[in-house]
């Protein structure tokens, strides 16, 4: 992933309808099912039923069945970038294991193989986050579907990046980008720690976890402010911390911090997730919604931060973390376009009709409907 541009704070903000669709019958696009549904009847479904709808629309939108992609833009263009595409696949995992229809299934094992035939050797993209992005996806693929493919890539590409790009350089962590090791970034760290933690539960390597130590308490010292629970960005050769805020990576601290709670039982892991997560409720939030954080890669960021907030409901006996979530689904949901149900950047707002939601920003807030509705 590119550096983002955009900050995160307190000062961040950037700028009830009916609904009308077409529904997947059965996992299958039936033309002739086109409905008027009054807002309020809307609001009454489940959320089941909702993240049925919200995903029907996404579909809709941005997926080009012939080519087994979504699109960044509507209805037009190229397939959604590398780093972007891996987040889109684990919202399908996701989808298939709430809704377990044939199509969402098809799609599952579709959308990987056409990503494969566009990108046949992960190894060549410099962006070492973006193949990490990617291995997370694929250990969620094989916990979900038990085909081994998708685990032996998981596998295949860690142990590459960890034998070149983890190393003592600064002290420890792993470097952002393989072409030039100028920055150790916590969007590639904490990434590296979950699918550390992912290998070592699926193949009983004990490798794999003690990696996962290493990474951990390496990024908790770099970009965790103990005080606050704020994951700042990245660290450069001379030990200048840059302190960009963003949920994504309070989200794989949490998500880092959960794994190694699992594997050793000590409460600390679950004490820094819970701070890190009252940070997220608070500082990255308005009003208990999540603030917006742009289009371009800040689009991606809350759809990765809800991923491991959900993780952390399940966990924690601590009710509000659970609340956060439907209630910015809530939001979510209720902030859609009257025209195509799709949800921008902003979550307590309508998006305007000539406004261009990429696909990137409509796949967080979908995650977000789809992982409050599997809570529920």
């Amino acid at each position: 992933m590119k550096n983002a541009v955009i900050a995160v704070g307190p000062s961040a903000a950037r700028p009830v309808p009916g609904v009308q669709r077409r529904v997947f019958l059965g996992g299958v696009a039936a033309a002739a099912a086109t409905m008027a549904m009054p807002a309020g009847a809307a609001a009454r479904l489940s959320p089941a039923a909702r993240a049925r709808l919200a995903f029907d629309a996404f579909v809709r939108a941005y997926w080009v069945e012939e080519k087994a992609y979504f699109r960044r833009h509507k209805e037009k263009g190229k397939p959604l970038d590398f780093w972007f595409s891996a987040h889109a696949w684990d919202m399908l995992i996701d989808a298939d294991r709430l809704f377990r229809t044939a199509r969402t299934k098809a799609m599952v094992r579709r959308f990987y193989d056409a990503f494969m035939r566009r990108h046949p050797d992960w190894r060549k993209n410099e962006f070492n986050d973006d193949i990490l992005w990617w291995t997370i996806a694929c250990t969620n693929a094989f916990v979900h579907t038990r085909e081994r493919r998708y685990l032996q890539q998981a596998r295949s590409l860690f142990d590459h990046l960890a034998a070149r790009e983890i190393d003592s350089t600064l002290g420890g962590g792993i470097w952002w980008k393989s072409s030039e090791h100028k920055s150790k970034n916590a969007c590639a760290n904490f990434p590296a720690v979950i699918t550390a933690c992912n290998l070592n539960v699926l193949t009983h390597e004990r490798t794999y976890l003690d990696t996962a130590h290493s990474l951990y308490d390496w990024g908790r010292e770099k970009f965790f402010d103990a005080k606050t629970g704020a994951v700042y960005d990245n660290v450069d050769l001379k030990g200048r911390l840059t302190r960009w805020d963003f949920t994504y990576n309070v989200g794989t601290f949490i998500g880092s911090a959960l794994r190694l709670h699992r594997a050793t039982r000590a409460k600390k892991f679950i004490d820094d997730a819970m701070l890190a997560a009252r940070h997220f409720m608070t500082a990255l939030s308005r009003n208990g919604i999540v603030r917006p954080c742009g289009k371009g890669d800040g689009g991606a960021f809350h759809g990765v931060g809800f991923r491991y907030m959900a993780e952390l409901a399940r966990r924690s006996t601590d009710p509000e973390v659970r609340a956060y979530i439907m209630r910015n689904a809530e939001s979510a949901w209720t902030s859609r376009r009257a025209s195509d149900d799709l949800v921008g950047e902003d979550w307590t707002r309508q998006p305007r009709e000539d406004f261009d939601v990429e696909g990137q920003v409509a796949n967080s807030a979908l995650t977000a409907i789809i992982l409050a509705a599997r809570l529920k």
